[in-house]
């Protein structure tokens, strides 16, 4: 498999910066010219590639208690769609961090991609953590599982995390997953969109379970498709590539130091996470008084990764299985 490494740069030069600077040195000086990667050593900034969903509540807490700034880092953060949209932008350069369900990491990582989960992120656990929610309308006539057929389903992004787990949710609770039709819907529209009557039911993460279907009662949880996969496994975490990490080795280092005193923050005091996450999501902090939260650990696990990519691989998401160790950069098991 041939590897594709990308995101060398800790900072993202234009073309005429770039141009700039071998006008600088000298187009016959090639040996005085600095380099984008030369450039980046002496930079602390980061650009970082993040979601507005509960998910994230440490860094929140991590950015907004300036956890980062006392580790030497100046985020520039970007809010997207998901992991899907988060990977090519890596993968451009454009970012350095970025955050992703693990499906797509999978996908990409075997597509030839370098990259390397640099922490632990957020962890579904059955009962107590359960955070992904298959919803429809509160008036629906679905019931069940087996009244999906013929449905339209929305996922945030199509062949990641959001829809293996609803598949795996309908064909585990005697319904038929290759007669639903999956479409892309952002999560906030997807309340709304179901509403219109543009789709029939969604499978959503907190806020977006808690709020359509507690706050706003417009909608009806049919069930939690993470728990029904496993007692415990990673929903998604903080990538990069490897050869980012061999170049900038201190800068990933003090991310996870700020990352992990966010992880004890939130863990200290979980309702008081609630209203950053609020702050963080645009939502108000009464919303989220019944919202489940993911569980948060600093120590990434090997066996956390493994029920995600079975899924993934039964439902052909991915063509085939690996170590899930390959994808834990070394400082993230330091």
């Amino acid at each position: 498999m041939k590897k594709i490494t990308v995101g060398i740069d800790l900072k993202t030069l234009t073309r005429r910066e770039f141009l700039g600077t071998a006008m600088k040195g000298g187009v016959a000086a090639a040996g005085a010219l600095m380099l984008p990667w030369d450039l980046a050593l002496a930079q602390t900034k980061l650009q970082v590639g993040t979601m507005k969903i509960g998910d994230l509540s440490p860094f929140f807490l991590a950015q907004e208690r300036g956890y980062f700034k006392d580790a030497g880092l100046d985020l520039n953060i970007t809010a997207m769609v998901g992991g899907a949209a988060i990977q090519p932008a890596l993968a451009s350069g454009a970012l350095n961090i970025g955050w992703s369900n693990v499906v797509s990491v999978y996908q990409g990582y075997l597509e030839g991609f370098d990259y390397r989960f640099i922490a632990n992120g957020a962890i579904n656990k059955r009962a107590t953590n359960d955070v992904f929610g298959f919803q429809v309308a509160v008036d629906s006539p679905i019931k069940s599982a087996k009244d999906l057929s013929g449905k339209t389903i929305a996922a945030n992004t199509l062949s990641n995390i959001i829809q293996a787990s609803g598949l795996h949710w309908i064909d585990n609770n005697g319904g038929d997953s290759s007669k639903v039709k999956w479409v892309e819907v952002p999560f906030p529209q997807m309340e709304p969109a179901l509403v219109q009557k543009h789709i029939d039911a969604f499978v959503a993460v907190e806020p977006f379970v808690t709020v359509p279907s507690k706050v706003n009662k417009r909608t009806r949880v049919l069930g939690y498709p993470l728990g029904g996969i496993a007692p415990r496994l990673l929903i998604a975490s903080y990538f990069c590539s490897e050869a980012w990490i061999q170049k900038n080795g201190e800068a990933v280092k003090a991310f996870i130091t700020a990352l992990n005193r966010g992880i004890d923050a939130h863990n200290a005091n979980p309702e008081e996470a609630k209203a950053t996450i609020a702050k963080n999501t645009g939502l108000k902090p009464d919303f989220l008084k019944f919202m489940a939260l993911p569980a948060f650990e600093k120590r990434i696990q090997e066996s956390d990764l493994q029920p995600m990519m079975d899924v993934a691989f039964h439902y052909k998401l991915i063509n085939k299985k690996f170590p899930p160790r390959e994808l834990i950069a070394k400082l993230a098991a330091a």
